[in-house]
């Protein structure tokens, strides 16, 4: 199990510490062009590569979104709760504690832990918070919904082709698969080159805002995670899968949003950082209860 969970994250680690030690080293790195490629074109064909690829069926599929969307919900009901009680703004720190980071480091450590089902899987859940990232997130600090923003994103439209092909049992021409599948090559160890070198950027400004809600969040995480498991009655690697998922720490995105609206951007970036720390300080043994849990013939107990 050890030799299992070092293959699992020691890459994780590795590939995000080059990130980091890039930007240190003062090394060219454009990282908006290089994330407005993985957002607009290389996600949307990992997107249609895996749903069409690997055929989870779209009751599959819409289990794992409907875990994801019930994760949001019962993230913004908590996270509401404990923003309240402690007298923090929900227009500056409700969207980070309501979107974790499925995306640079969600979708390398399913794909990792649990192959590439589990990184289908991991696209099903991810899907669903990434659009609530650009919308929601982006309307609690904006202050205003927009739909047209929604519209704007090729993930929406990745989906929507893929399901289609799905749902009509389409055989996709080769040369598109193939097209897709190389493009879609680029995401996980982009993601985690950016989040490496994004972290290296950040810095913490409020020590103490920034553990508590890093703390809130983790333990938000696994509360919402076994919540899920149990009440949807997940097994095996859909299991695994939304359990990782919902432990991730706060997304990177939710600073780039605070600064565009000086929702305390710097507090914020702090928030980022040492809930990324917090996670990776304990990624052995999350993974490990994320494979155990997988690896459950019946409804998992609670492992923390």
């Amino acid at each position: 199990m050890i030799a299992q969970i070092f293959t699992v994250t020691a890459p994780v680690f590795c590939i995000v510490a080059l990130g980091y030690c890039w930007a240190k080293w003062q090394q060219s790195f454009h990282t908006e062009t290089l994330t407005n490629l993985v957002v607009k074109l290389a996600t949307p064909c990992l997107v249609f590569t895996t749903l069409t690829k690997f055929d989870l069926g779209l009751k599959t599929i819409s289990v794992m979104a409907f875990a994801a969307a019930c994760a949001l919900l019962l993230s913004a009901l908590i996270g509401t709760i404990v923003l309240r009680i402690s007298g923090l703004p929900l227009s500056t720190y409700l969207a980070s504690l309501m979107h974790p980071n499925t995306g640079n480091i969600g979708l390398p450590l399913v794909f990792m832990a649990f192959g590439e089902q589990g990184l289908a899987l991991g696209v099903a859940y991810f899907i669903v918070i990434s659009i609530s990232q650009y919308t929601i997130g982006y309307g609690l600090s904006a202050g205003t919904l927009s739909l047209k923003r929604l519209l704007q994103q090729p993930l929406i439209y990745a989906v929507l082709i893929s399901i289609t092909v799905v749902a009509i049992d389409f055989q996709v021409p080769v040369w598109i698969a193939k097209t897709t599948e190389l493009l879609s090559g680029i995401v996980i160890p982009a993601l985690l080159m950016v989040l490496g070198y994004s972290l290296a950027q950040l810095k913490i400004s409020d020590l103490r805002i920034a553990f508590y809600l890093a703390t809130v969040r983790l333990i938000m995480g696994l509360v919402v995670g076994t919540i899920l498991i149990v009440v949807l009655g997940l097994k095996g690697e859909p299991a695994g899968v939304v359990f990782l998922m919902c432990i991730m720490p706060i997304a990177i995105f939710n600073f780039v949003f605070a600064k565009h609206f000086n929702r305390s951007p710097d507090t914020v970036a702090g928030v980022i950082v040492t809930s990324t720390l917090l996670v990776f300080t304990l990624l052995p043994a999350l993974v490990w209860m994320a494979i155990k849990i997988s690896q459950s013939d019946s409804i998992p107990r609670l492992y923390f």
